[in-house]
C-alpha cells in the first residue's frame, strides 16, 4: 500500500478523527523553524508494573520496527476482496500495532540524543513490535 492509498484508506476509517486534525495543524509548521515528529503507536502498554530505573537490560528501542509516515512491517492481505479487501486488510493487523512503554521510551530518548540531526523530522513515526512481524 503506497502513502497515498493508506492515507486515504486510513481517513475513511473514523477511529482516531482527532489525530488528523492534530496532524494537519502540525505539518503546517515547517520542520526547520519548529523541528517536529509525531509518534504513532495503536497502543502501548507498560512490561513491567513499576517503573524500573536504571531500565531493564530488556528494554530497547531494537525490539520495535519503525517506518516514517506508514505502518512499518505491513503486510498486503485481503486486497483482492471486492468492495472491503481495504477494510479487511487493515483489521486484520491492527491489532498487532502495539509497543512496549520501555522500549518506546528508549527509542524517543535515542531520538532526542541526535537533536536536529534525527531522520524523524518531519514525518509521522509508526512503531511495532519486532515481535509481532509476521
Amino acid at each position: 500500500m503506497n502513502l497515498v492509498e493508506s492515507d486515504a484508506v486510513l481517513s475513511s476509517i473514523p477511529l482516531f478523527p482527532s489525530h488528523k486534525q492534530n496532524y494537519l495543524l502540525i505539518k503546517s509548521q515547517p520542520a526547520d523553524i519548529l523541528p517536529w515528529s509525531l509518534f504513532c503507536a495503536n497502543d502501548i502498554s507498560p512490561k513491567y508494573d513499576t517503573p524500573q530505573f536504571p531500565p531493564s537490560v530488556d528494554a530497547s528501542a531494537s525490539n520495535l520496527v519503525v517506518k516514517a509516515d506508514a505502518p512499518p512491517a505491513w503486510v498486503e492481505k485481503y486486497r483482492t476482496v471486492p468492495l472491503i479487501g481495504n477494510y479487511l486488510n487493515i483489521m486484520t493487523q491492527v491489532q498487532s500495532y502495539y509497543a512496549v512503554l520501555e522500549n518506546c521510551v528508549d527509542f524517543i530518548a535515542a531520538d532526542l540524543e541526535k537533536g536536529l540531526e534525527s531522520e524523524w523530522i518531519g514525518k509521522r513515526v509508526g512503531v511495532k513490535e519486532k515481535s509481532k512481524v509476521e
